[in-house]
């Protein structure tokens, strides 16, 4: 009887053991594959990242980029921008010094808890399921000594705008206009940049990484208000880009 006994308790703690290495190896691999998921739609959107530079920037006519759905969804996100120069003493009123809210309209991957990988203007960005957003890949933005340059690509859907499933999605990129918002030249001017996005925290550590100061932000926040002081020349140009999901 006691043999019996001694038998079903150390089976009763194998099981145990096994249903509690089970549980969490699950979820440990669980976590590893959609981390990998979000790496490799990061891998892709910096490869279409920059075909779209090769329209925007280099005078490419289009450029295609393949994208593996793996049970995602690819689509549109929402994404405003407003560049303002503050200057000392003040301009007159009828000098133009804000672009106004840009609408960026950005691609965007989601998959589903595991993250989202987005482009915005030449930037990839990033969350890791509940994490908090990052831009792991900067945009073609110049600041330097011999002033600023800010692109501002807006991304203007053509037919469906949205994709999923399991299967190979291509985005076609087109350029279908270009304008320059503002450019200014004045001595130490204030350079402003608004960006109001989920994704605004990320913007906030990339523009303080360029030497920005930044107005108080969160993981959590949607807007940030960065200013760069001592500028003396601003341009500000927005590309237009016609974007076909096939």
């Amino acid at each position: 009887m006691s043999e019996v006994l001694g038998f079903v308790i150390v089976f009763g703690l194998i099981v145990a053991s096994v249903g509690s290495v089970y549980a969490f190896g699950v979820g440990e691999l669980r976590d590893v594959r959609d981390f990998e998921r979000v790496n490799n739609a990061e891998r892709a959107f910096e490869v279409f990242a920059d075909n779209v530079a090769d329209v925007s920037r280099r005078g490419a006519p289009s450029r295609g980029t393949e994208l593996k759905l793996a049970d995602s969804t690819l689509g549109y996100g929402e994404a405003t921008v407003n560049v303002t120069v503050d200057t000392t003493p003040a301009t007159e009123g009828d000098v133009n010094n804000s672009t106004g809210d840009v609408s960026l309209s950005p691609v965007v991957m989601a998959l589903q808890d595991a993250g989202e990988v987005r482009y915005a203007s030449g930037a990839v960005l990033r969350t890791d399921g509940g994490g908090p957003p990052r831009m792991v890949h900067e945009p073609d933005f110049v600041f330097g000594e011999d002033g600023a340059v800010v692109q501002l690509v807006r991304s203007v859907p053509r037919g469906t705008t949205r994709v999923g499933g399991e299967r190979i999605a291509r985005i076609r990129t087109v350029e279908s206009g270009r304008s320059t918002l503002l450019t200014r030249s004045e001595t130490n001017a204030t350079l402003r940049i608004d960006v109001n996005s989920s994704y605004a925290p990320a913007w906030g550590d990339y523009l303080t990484s360029e030497g920005f100061a930044c107005d108080p932000y969160t993981d959590a926040s949607t807007t940030v208000s960065c200013d760069l002081e001592d500028v003396s020349r601003v341009t500000v140009v927005r590309v237009t880009l016609r974007t076909t999901f096939e």
